[in-house]
């Protein structure tokens, strides 16, 4: 397995900054400047602390004019990712304690598949949406509205028509995902959501391996409306934190990042998924209207096992 290369520990000095870095395509721009720092700093080549070279020197090593370098700095200072003082220069930021939710998929492309650092990201993002999903549909189970229902169900019927196309089943369960924490009147979930809603357009790849299981998945939209139906939020909250949890290390089993899922886990989700079945026997009819030969509920929710990431 490939490895991360050491990071490089940059000298304040401008000749040990200039040193990694090289002169951008000429066809780029603001975009192409802002990537080429951005990389070097998530992949750890400009440390934190270190004070980039003069704007006259970096845009000389870029091959860029200083109108250029000034846009891209200005964008990578609004990710958290470098800090600019009068009179003191540009440093780089510690990323980790300045940078935003958005700049998990952004370490997540500077990085090889096959790096350790790139699962680890990987099983980060997993696990905070998850808890996202779930916490959503808690939230909406006691503030729901009638149309919020009809919102959901409308989406869960389109999405029927989207299997053929990854991406765009991908925006279509990141909108309903944002019906779901619309329901959940927390605008807080749904500026997080905002983060991974870029996905299908900034990451084409990795959304297509994480839905690749479409036509398992789309079942289990009908289960997510009866659970916000039942007005149970603890119980939707057990039921799907086991379910998701489950779910997210079958798809890591399947691409081979793991032996197989944790037994436990699997168990606990089984047990769940039968609870909150035996607990509500009128959530088929109610959800009856969600694609997938009209299966809903529990039914729906014993097929999101198989699954890959309809959340």
């Amino acid at each position: 397995m490939k490895k991360l290369p050491p990071p490089i520990v940059v000298p304040t000095d401008a000749s040990g900054t200039l040193a990694v870095l090289g002169p951008v395509a000429r066809s780029s721009v603001v975009d192409a400047v802002a990537d080429r720092l951005r990389n070097e700093i998530l992949a750890g080549r400009l440390a934190a602390g270190s004070r980039l070279p003069s704007e006259r020197e970096l845009s000389l090593a870029l091959g860029v004019n200083r109108l250029t370098l000034r846009a891209a700095l200005a964008r990578l200072e609004a990710m958290g990712l470098v800090t600019t003082r009068h009179g003191s220069g540009t440093e780089v930021a510690a990323w980790r304690e300045r940078a935003g939710l958005e700049a998990l998929p952004m370490v997540m492309g500077s990085l090889d598949p096959d790096e350790p650092a790139w699962l680890e990201l990987l099983t980060a993002m997993m696990e905070v949406r998850r808890i996202l999903a779930t916490e959503a549909v808690v939230l909406a189970a006691v503030r729901h509205t009638p149309e919020d229902i009809a919102a959901m169900r409308q989406i869960a019927e389109e999405q029927a028509t989207r299997l053929h196309d990854a991406q765009a089943y991908a925006r279509g369960d990141f909108a309903f995902q944002r019906a779901v924490v619309r329901a959940a009147r927390n605008v807080g979930f749904e500026l997080i959501l905002n983060s991974f809603a870029r996905f299908p357009e900034e990451q084409p790849a990795l959304v297509a391996a994480l839905y690749d299981n479409r036509e398992e998945a789309v079942g289990f939209y009908g289960a997510l409306i009866a659970l916000v139906q039942s007005g149970d939020p603890e119980g939707a909250r057990n039921a799907l934190r086991a379910t998701f949890t489950a779910m997210d290390e079958e798809w890591l089993a399947r691409h081979g990042h793991r032996s197989g899922g944790d037994t436990a886990t699997r168990r606990q989700a089984r047990e769940a998924r039968e609870a909150d079945r035996k607990s509500r026997p009128s959530a088929s009819s109610s959800t009856s209207s969600s694609p997938k030969n009209g299966s809903g509920g529990g039914g729906s929710a014993k097929k999101s096992t198989k699954s890959s990431r309809s959340k």
